[in-house]
């Protein structure tokens, strides 16, 4: 009896690891082969509205854009737009999914995503833009392989040289070029807001840029993008009014009314420093002055 029980072990433990390399080989097969952006470059397959192109992009390529380099407001922009949570997540976003999950049963479609920018990452340098399970299990699959390899700065590194962002433009580099006609680090935070409310749907929705005037949608989504950054406390209250004073193009967004009761002020940086003039060739002191209030007026 005893023999007879040990030899049924031995069968369920040589069953099970058989199971278990099985699974694993599907598993491996399925995954996508993240590994390759610890070095890069990689043959990147791209989709515009032309159809599929291939592409070569990594470190030491021409296109490429190093994190340190860009604009911190462009980065926190497309956080808030893309994965308020980046820093927090292990490659998913629970939390989102749940969310997600609960508001594609209620409206019985997909209409809510909840992809992370380490899965969005993984999509757009290995899968094709298909919306199936199938492909969103491979992304989970190498999103959390993805976050073993690579640091945080890395993935988003990774993200900023891959995200499009509409009329054919991919990469930062590009779209500080294409749209603004300046480079990734002098971004400004109303350039990082308008560059990150198309990412979604960057064919669709970069209509506002190519035109330099926010439609309605773009309104409303600049406004929400803007809001979220001063409530993270990425921006400061004096830098929210600004952008929502000039974030159409130089025009005030939708809805904003400039307050005046808190008006914008001058500051002496140097108080002490006495006020010199140079007149009648002759270099004159004068008394220091009051600083001087400027109410400024909008008008879209």
């Amino acid at each position: 009896m005893a023999v007879l029980q040990g030899e049924k072990k031995k069968w369920v433990l040589t069953i099970a690891f058989a199971a278990l390399v099985v699974l694993s080989s599907v598993l491996l097969l399925l995954t996508p082969p993240v590994w390759q952006l610890r070095k890069g470059p990689i043959e990147v397959v791209r989709w515009p509205k032309t159809g599929a192109e291939v592409f070569v992009i990594g470190p030491d390529t021409p296109r490429w854009t190093p994190i340190h380099t860009v604009s911190q407001h462009v980065i926190n922009a497309i956080m808030v737009s893309e994965d308020a949570r980046y820093y927090e997540h292990g490659g998913l976003d629970w939390r989102e999914i749940r969310k997600s999950v609960e508001s594609n049963m209620e409206q019985k479609r997909y209409a809510r995503g909840a992809s992370t920018i380490t899965q969005q990452v993984v999509k757009m340098a290995f899968l094709n833009p298909e919306k199936s399970l199938f492909r969103k299990f491979r992304e989970a699959l190498g999103a959390l392989i993805l976050e073993f390899i690579l640091t945080k700065d890395e993935i988003l590194e990774w993200y900023i040289n891959l995200v499009e962002f509409g009329d054919g433009v991919f990469g930062m580099q590009a779209a500080a070029k294409h749209y603004f006609q300046t480079t990734p680090e002098l971004l400004t935070i109303q350039d990082g807001a308008q560059l990150a409310l198309v990412i979604p749907s960057p064919n669709a929705w970069s209509k506002g840029l190519r035109q330099r005037s926010l439609t309605d949608f773009g309104h409303a989504r600049y406004r929400r993008i803007i809001e979220e950054m001063y409530n993270l406390g990425f921006i400061t209250a004096a830098l929210r009014r600004s952008a929502l004073a000039t974030g159409d193009f130089g025009r005030p967004v939708k809805g904003y009314e400039p307050l005046e009761s808190d008006p914008d002020q001058k500051i002496d940086l140097y108080p002490d420093m006495p006020d010199t003039r140079v007149k009648d060739g002759t270099q004159v002191i004068l008394p220091k002055k009051k600083p001087v209030r400027v109410h400024k007026h909008y008008h879209p």
